[in-house]
């Protein structure tokens, strides 16, 4: 039941706001999760029990707020508690506090704001990154150009605070979970007082800061305790099997977010070598390496990707995806270094049943206008789709400089990256998904000067059929090769209209736009000999239909 509420914060207050922290017993700073465009979830952490309410509402001063019901915390939950949200109105900032029993104030006052519509076309940006708060020095300083630009909501991709490296005895000794989320939620740090006080958080662990280096699935009681620590203190969307690991999905306007969690059903990646053979057994996996009750991981993010009616789609991998790197596993072993093989086998390419789910999926024409964003390895770089199968972009350095290792693979010719981040420099995830003039999502990083150092685009591939009369809908695309400088496009029952084409390159440049007469057998000849290397996107539009392409000028695709 919510009733209306007045509330105002005299400066008296923020000034006692410290001292008020302590003696009204919150332990940390409230955090807005699980945000959908007509509901959110409020974790409250308090040093003790007692009720506590949300006032909440659109108003940046607190004014005409309203109450959400008491909450107190469970007996054993260590002050953890989580307070929802309902009815709340879509694409709209709310501002909140949590008050006590009385009504009084007890946090500062923070905000999110809520989703479009989901299903609608609007336009929305999400920051992501990971690998943060390392060491006690690390600054954040990557959070301030993360609050100028703004978003919907923050992907943090794991290793989230290192505890292993910074709570002794983490995770086994008594305690030392709960200590990781006072470590994460540390309200002296800027990830807190930049990210956290003004959006929503979507998380998934990686290992530093599930079990520690490297760390898979198998200790079933530990994975249990760390699975009730994320449930308490994180305010998450729903699992799909909370029983078993995190691994979930969201929506934001046109864009469905997957999170994996690709720690809690790993088999160890040292299995699947064989003294210095790599050779993974069958049912080696980093997604379903455990029988589970219900649906496992994998078979779940195959029918979600599968079933998914979103524009774009975005999985939320914590290591690298890329299979191109997959020789460096054999590479490593023939120089002798196990080490080596052993780390780059930790990744995707070390389990290759679960890159064959992706590959199936894209194969039948299911993961179009799907971007892949990972973690873990310390380094920011990105890759068209040329060699990782689908895009992928990588912010693993929030709190590290970025690492070379792949200018270093690079340089020994082993090239499986589009772009890489030269500057060394820490930076921050950013994507936006735009509407007009045509339907792009771009995804960028920035570094801690705010500026930018890669950046991605990627034009809809996937719609844009304009059919209003006639027999427009009887047009369709056939087979789309290349022949030395000329795109060969077949065409199905093309009206008798001259064709309009333009194209596009992968940032969404317009680079040509000219009419076109079909050839004999409807078929389209475009002459792209004077276009540079690269992939480009066609879009080819005859009376009131439109069709569009994807091709390269070393080689071409249907879409």
């Amino acid at each position: 039941m919510q009733r209306p509420y007045r509330f105002h914060v005299p400066f008296l207050f923020l000034l006692l706001l410290p001292m008020l922290l302590r003696a009204q017993g919150l332990h940390r700073h409230p955090v807005a999760g699980a945000v959908t465009d007509n509901s959110a979830t409020i974790a409250v952490w308090l040093n003790g029990g007692g009720a506590v309410r949300i006032a909440y509402g659109a108003d940046s001063t607190g004014a005409g707020a309203q109450l959400s019901d008491p909450v107190r915390p469970a007996p054993g939950a260590h002050g953890a508690l989580k307070v929802p949200l309902a009815n709340l109105l879509p694409s709209t900032r709310y501002y909140y506090a949590v008050v006590d029993s009385t009504g009084t104030p007890i946090s500062p006052r923070e905000s999110f704001a809520t989703f479009p519509t989901a299903g609608t076309d609007a336009p929305v940006s999400l920051l992501f990154g990971s690998c943060q708060q390392n060491r006690a020095t690390d600054s954040g300083r990557v959070f301030t150009v993360g609050r100028s630009l703004g978003a919907n909501v923050f992907l943090q991709l794991g290793d989230w605070g290192y505890p292993d490296a910074r709570i002794a005895g983490y995770p086994d000794a008594p305690g030392t979970i709960e200590a990781s989320y006072e470590l994460r939620l540390d309200t002296n740090y800027r990830f807190a007082r930049e990210i956290l006080s003004r959006m929503p958080v979507a998380y998934a662990w990686d290992d530093h800061d599930y079990a520690g280096d490297n760390s898979n699935g198998s200790n079933v009681a530990l994975r249990d305790s760390l699975l009730a620590a994320y449930d308490r203190h994180i305010p998450h969307y729903p699992l799909a099997n909370p029983a078993e690991g995190i691994w979930h999905s969201f929506r934001l306007g046109n864009v469905e977010v997957f999170m994996i969690d690709d720690r809690s059903q790993r088999v160890p990646a040292d299995s699947a070598f064989d003294g210095n053979t790599f050779a993974p057994k069958p049912g080696h996996s980093m997604l379903a390496g455990y029988p589970v009750s219900g649906t496992d991981q994998r078979t779940w993010l195959l029918d979600a990707l599968r079933r998914s009616t979103a524009r774009w789609k975005i999985i939320v991998s914590q290591v690298v995806f890329n299979p191109a790197l997959a020789p460096a596993i054999q590479l490593s072993l023939l120089a002798g270094r196990k080490d080596a093989a052993l780390q780059f086998a930790d990744k995707w390419i070390g389990y290759p049943e679960d890159i064959d789910s992706i590959r199936t999926l894209i194969n039948a024409g299911y993961l179009r206008n799907t971007l892949v964003v990972s973690g873990d390895a310390h380094t920011n770089v990105y890759d068209d789709g040329t060699h990782s199968l689908i895009p992928e972009f990588m912010v693993a350095n929030l709190d590290h400089d970025s690492s070379a290792v792949f200018q270093q693979l690079k340089s020994l010719g082993f090239n499986v990256w589009t772009g890489y981040e030269e500057s060394g420099s820490r930076t921050i995830g950013h994507i936006i998904v735009e509407t007009t003039p045509r339907h792009r999502l771009t995804v960028e990083s920035f570094d801690t000067s705010g500026t930018r150092q890669l950046i991605y685009s990627m034009v809809d591939s996937s719609s844009g059929v304009e059919e209003s009369c006639g027999d427009a809908g009887a047009w369709r695309i056939g087979t789309v090769r290349t022949q030395g400088e000329v795109v060969r496009i077949a065409m199905t029952n093309p009206p008798d209209v001259q064709a309009r084409v333009e194209i596009y390159d992968v940032m969404g440049r317009l680079v040509a736009d000219r009419n076109e007469t079909t050839a004999s057998g409807g078929e389209l000849q475009l002459a792209v000999g004077r276009l540079p290397a690269g992939a480009y996107f066609g879009r080819i539009r005859m009376g009131h239909a439109m069709r569009t392409v994807r091709f390269t000028t070393a080689g071409a695709m249907a879409r």
